[in-house]
Order: structure tokens, then C-alpha cells, then sequence
């Protein structure tokens, strides 16, 4: 079952990368929630850090094609550097400035974050053979997931020892350190940058198959989004509204370990048939979600959810490789963090615009679903427009050419 994995670590770079990757990673999440209690402090109002940390957030979703774009253009060892030092300065800047401008100075550090994350993830297919993608994007997925797992807990415990302006610290420490050993690894040395070919304003979005991808995501996330609202009014309803939490970690321990069986063995169906099938499966469970008779079964409901989701979050990025132009490598996984952002952030409006007071979270389950469907139909599109060129016969290990590396933006 662990063959994939053990082959996928023997490819030399690997280790290195994944824990690159992790100490990258890690920061992100531990950051967000450090921010927003360092902001309560200094400013005294959750309000006002309230826009500190949306601020922050908006910033580095609307501005990290710009480091995927630069990545592309110039090479991911120029970018990362320039990228290094300014963000280096938005953190001094940040942990200096009085309370008045801690806004714009979050707004600047998510401007300035480095896109180590992308870099990282259009590194695979030069990195690893072919075969050895799906296990690559797998346990580069798990990753993610135990870091949004650990972070938010890792927070309480550095605030035992430092107070949340500290953490912040450690934080940035992290990402910097991070950036600066993806710097330097063979990963970032050996690429050079692509061929421009002709350039466009929206980059990879007018590619037909990427753009229908990054959507997917999109309504992955929007459905994710939808569960945070829906799990908070359910559990209220069962009697503990903070049994909430319960139910995410949940969801977040079955999409860990759906992504590591997924990428542990060859399926009989892959790409957009096999997200055709887990979306209409999680459609079908999210329903169930909205009529679940008590909190056990929610529970049972919600981790077969993460059991789903977990293999599609591994799949997109895989297909976003394959497909994706070549001249936009690194922007179109820029592209991806800000779709999944901006999915996560509609899905929780509307269902906080649908769940009342007292209700049992049986419409946001519903919306979570729709959500699902949708992903299902984008999927089949993506499935009938699918059609790569032949594989030769050898793939060298280095980077195997892509079938959309020829064909013209859609």
C-alpha cells in the first residue's frame, strides 16, 4: 500500500522539499490565528483586528498570481529573492509599527508573501517521474492538512511561553526560514525560466481547462466554507454549540486520510471521472448531513465527507500540472490559492446569510451539496474536453513534456 510513497521519497530532493514545504506551511495557519490575538491586544478592539486579519488575507489572495507570474518569467530564484527581502521588511515593519497602521502593514505583509507554496508545487513534475505525480500532489495535500490541524493548537502552546506578539515572530521566522531553504534547494537551482510566449492579462484563466479547474477548487472550498456555518448550527442544536470544533477536526482527520489512500495505490478510473464520482458521493453525504438524527451520525457523516474531499484536493492540483500551459506553471497554483480563498469566503456568507438563529444547519448542508453537484458538472466538462497526447514510452524523471505544453490557450 506504501510502495508509491516509499518510491516517491527515494526520488532525491523529495525529503527535502516536504519539509520544506511543512516549515512553509505551518506558519501560514499558526500566523492567522497569532495576528488575530496580537491585533486584540495592540488595538483592544476584534473589530478593528478583525479588518487587520482580512486585510491580510485579501492581500495575499489577490496578489499571489503576481508571485506566480514573476516565479514564471524570471525563474523561481529571483522571485523568491526579491520576494525574501521585502517580506522580511513587512514583518519588521509590522512587529514595529504603532497600532494606527497595523492595517496597512498587514496588508502589506500579505501582499509581499513569498509564493514558496506554488513554487513548490509546479516543482513535482520536474522533480518526479510521472507515475509518482498522484503521490507527490497526495502527500503534498496531507501536508497542508496536518499543518491547518496542528497550527490552530500550536498557538495556545507558544502562548504559554510568549505572549501573541511573539508568536507573530515565530511565525514569520518560519515562513522566511522556509523561503530562504527553498532558495537553496536543488528544486529552485535547477529551474529556468519558461518561455514567455505570448502573455496575457489573465494569465492561465484563459486556458479553458485550468480556468474549469480552478472553479472546481473554488466550489471545494465554497463547500468547506458552507461546514463551517453548517457543523456550528448543528452542533448547537444537539446541545454544544463548541462540539463544533469536534466536527471539523473530523473532516479535516478523514480528508488526511483520504488524500494518503488515495495517493497510496493506481485507481480504475482517475482525473475528472474519478472527481466526477467523489463529488456526486460527498453531494449525496452533505444531504445526509442536513437530516442527520444525532450528533454521532453527523460525525460519521462529516468524516465520510473528508474521506472525499481530501482525494479531490489531490487531484486538482495533479490535473493543473498536466494541463495547465507551460509558460504559466507557477501562476496558475497562485491562481489556485486564490480561488480556494475566495470560494472559502462565498461559501461562508451564504450560509450564514441562509442559517437563522435556530436553525438546525440543514440549509447550509444543502448549499455545501449544490456546491457538490456543481463540482460534479464542471468535472464531466473537464473529462470530455480531457484528451492529452499520447505518453512516450519513457518519462525521464527530471520533467516529462506536458500535452499542454502545445496546445493554444482555449
Amino acid at each position: 500500500m506504501f510502495a508509491p510513497y516509499r518510491r516517491l521519497l527515494a526520488q532525491p530532493g523529495v525529503p527535502h522539499l516536504l519539509v520544506i514545504g511543512l516549515i512553509v506551511k505551518l506558519g501560514t495557519p499558526v500566523l492567522s490565528l497569532a495576528l488575530l490575538l496580537d491585533a486584540v491586544d495592540r488595538l483592544g478592539s476584534y473589530a478593528t483586528a478583525g479588518l487587520v486579519l482580512t486585510g491580510h488575507a485579501l492581500a495575499l489572495a489577490l496578489c499571489a498570481p503576481l508571485g506566480g507570474r514573476i516565479a514564471d518569467r524570471y525563474g523561481p530564484r529571483p522571485a523568491l529573492t526579491g520576494y525574501l527581502a521585502t517580506h522580511a521588511l513587512a514583518y519588521t515593519l509590522l512587529l514595529l509599527a504603532p497600532p494606527a497602521l497595523m492595517i496597512g502593514a498587514a496588508v502589506l505583509l500579505g501582499a509581499t508573501t513569498p509564493p514558496a507554496g506554488s513554487v513548490i508545487r509546479s516543482s513535482w513534475p520536474r522533480l518526479v517521474p510521472a507515475a509518482s505525480l498522484p503521490a507527490a500532489y497526495a502527500i503534498d495535500n496531507a501536508v497542508n492538512e496536518l499543518t491547518f490541524i496542528a497550527g490552530p493548537l500550536l498557538v495556545p502552546v507558544l502562548t504559554l511561553a510568549v505572549p501573541a506578539h511573539g508568536v507573530v515572530t515565530a511565525a514569520g521566522a518560519a515562513i522566511l526560514l522556509g523561503t530562504a531553504l527553498l532558495l537553496v534547494s536543488a528544486a529552485v537551482r535547477q529551474a529556468a525560466p519558461t518561455a514567455p510566449g505570448r502573455l496575457r492579462l489573465a494569465g492561465p484563466l484563459t486556458h479553458r481547462r485550468t480556468l474549469l479547474l480552478l472553479t472546481i477548487a473554488a466550489l471545494g472550498t465554497f463547500t468547506f466554507g458552507c461546514l463551517r456555518i453548517a457543523t456550528v448550527a448543528s452542533a448547537t442544536t444537539f446541545g454544544s454549540a463548541a462540539s463544533a470544533g469536534v466536527l471539523m477536526g473530523l473532516l479535516s482527520a478523514g480528508a488526511l486520510l483520504g488524500t494518503l489512500g488515495y495517493g497510496a495505490r493506481a485507481w480504475p478510473i482517475t482525473g475528472g471521472r474519478l472527481l466526477v464520482v467523489l463529488s456526486l458521493a460527498e453531494a449525496a453525504v452533505l444531504l445526509g448531513g442536513g437530516w442527520a438524527p444525532g450528533f454521532v451520525t453527523l460525525a460519521i457523516l462529516i468524516s465520510l465527507v473528508g474521506l472525499m474531499t481530501g482525494p479531490r484536493d489531490a487531484i486538482v492540483p495533479a490535473m493543473l500540472a498536466d494541463h495547465a500551459p507551460a509558460r504559466y506553471r507557477t501562476e496558475v497554483f497562485a491562481w489556485l490559492n486564490t480561488f480556494m480563498w475566495g470560494g472559502y469566503g462565498l461559501g461562508t456568507a451564504a450560509a450564514g446569510q441562509l442559517t437563522g438563529p435556530h436553525d438546525t444547519g440543514a440549509t447550509a448542508f444543502g448549499a455545501a451539496a449544490a456546491a457538490a453537484v456543481a463540482g460534479a458538472i464542471l468535472a464531466i466538462v473537464v473529462s470530455r474536453i480531457d484528451s492529452p497526447l499520447p505518453a512516450p514510452a519513457a518519462v525521464p524523471a527530471e520533467g516529462p513534456p506536458r500535452a499542454s505544453d502545445h496546445v493554444a490557450d482555449s
